[in-house]
């Protein structure tokens, strides 16, 4: 197989240079700061914690922090920026709540196709014995991507609605995040347990047709809704 590794490397770079740049002219330096710089080092001790538990492994050809390949951890903050720009369009971005939903149900379609290519290109690949589908994604991933992508946009959220001096709001965030990064874990685990108990329950069938509420009906009857209303 061909070393792909420096192409995702540089993707994933570049993909986070244009959404700082998106940020930064839409949103201003201060926002774009925030985001960027507290979701990558979110990123990076999340991935790091998920490389030292084995749940994820990745190419030892990659450019490492830790256990956690540095540049391609880029990808994350950028596809949660990418969710949150594209929730903006189906509810007010003041409304957390409201945001935090859209986080969950959009993220899980753009990490699933970076997913099913670096499990073919071998970026990374999830060692779990779970029950999974596109040639190895486990079936609890897309729920669990779509559960910390709400989880950060709660605490910027949360954050960005107190009023500190200076760059209070800033350090309130780098602060929060490693605390975010354990309750993470927590998540996830809790995610892996139930979707392994729908299985023994009822089947990799029943695993597909909640993805598929979840993930496709769900969504498509709230953009229609959206639609009406607006109309």
């Amino acid at each position: 197989m061909v070393d792909t590794t420096f192409l995702a490397q540089f993707l994933a770079v570049a993909l986070f240079a244009a959404c700082l740049l998106h940020s930064w002219n839409t949103e201003g330096r201060r926002a774009a700061q925030q985001w960027f710089l507290v979701g990558y080092m979110f990123a990076l001790l999340l991935v790091n914690l998920l490389v030292v538990i084995e749940q994820i492994t990745y190419n030892p050809a990659l450019l490492v922090i830790g256990a956690a390949p540095s540049l391609l951890v880029m990808f994350f903050p950028a596809l949660w920026y990418l969710g949150y720009t594209i929730a903006k369009f189906f509810a007010d971005e003041n409304d957390l709540r409201a945001m935090m939903y859209w986080m969950f149900l959009l993220t899980p379609a753009l990490m699933l196709p970076l997913d099913a290519v670096a499990l073919q290109l071998g970026w990374w690949a999830f060692p779990s014995e779970s029950y999974n589908f596109l040639n190895g994604v486990p079936f609890y991933a897309p729920i669990a991507w779509g559960a910390i992508a709400a989880m950060f946009m709660y605490m910027m959220g949360r954050i960005r609605k107190i009023r500190f001096r200076g760059n209070g709001q800033f350090f309130a965030m780098v602060i929060a995040a490693p605390l975010l990064d354990a309750l993470a874990l927590v998540v996830i685990a809790i995610i892996q347990i139930v979707v392994n108990t729908l299985a023994v329950l009822g089947g990799v069938g029943l695993l597909y047709g909640a993805l598929a509420v979840l993930y496709i009906a769900l969504p498509l009857a709230l953009a229609f809704r959206w639609q009406r209303n607006e109309h």
